[in-house]
């Protein structure tokens, strides 16, 4: 069971209820890889990500953003960038062995499962522990490291442009 009581401190709700750490190992859905895979998401990005992997790429940051993005609509007149998916809704960077950018993933990548709103409180560790089976397995990641994570998954604004299409039609 990915949460258990010990993870919560009842008494002292100042505390994180991850205080005395969580686990948690990556084992790809057991082949699976669903969070990278097979289904709708959107992977934003910032400046520091889109440097790192065009880097890696060996692109330009514009000819990175061709190859590799699209920009989605905020409906406010803003539209942001993410990682385009493949018509079977892997993930562009997606590859045979698994991420073929895997060291210069984005952020929103490296700090999963410990985003702000999964780690908020147990349900939401235990919600996400219904999509995520790694969730409950593996190496106890400290209250430090995850609040590390959490630091990391906020640190940089993701990239904004006004829409053409204030409408986000086009």
């Amino acid at each position: 069971m990915p949460y258990t009581s010990s993870m919560t401190d009842e008494n002292n709700s100042s505390r994180p209820f991850y205080s005395g750490g969580l686990h948690f190992m990556c084992n790809q859905c057991e082949g699976e890889s669903r969070c990278c895979r097979g289904r709708p998401g959107v992977v934003q990005l910032g400046q520091d990500d889109l440097s790192r992997l065009s880097r890696a790429e060996g692109l330009t940051e514009e000819q990175f953003i061709q190859a590799f993005c699209r920009w989605i609509p905020e409906g406010n007149g803003w539209e942001f960038l993410s990682l385009r998916e493949l018509s079977n809704y892997d993930c562009v960077l997606w590859g045979k062995s698994g991420c073929t950018l895997y060291e210069a993933r984005p952020a929103q990548c490296k700090t999963y499962p410990f985003w702000p709103f999964v780690v908020e409180d147990g349900k939401s560790w235990e919600a996400e522990a219904k999509d995520c089976p790694g969730i409950g397995l593996g190496p106890l990641h400290s209250k430090e490291e995850i609040e590390e994570n959490i630091r990391e998954y906020g640190r940089e604004e993701r990239i904004r442009r006004r829409c053409r299409d204030p409408y986000g039609f086009g």
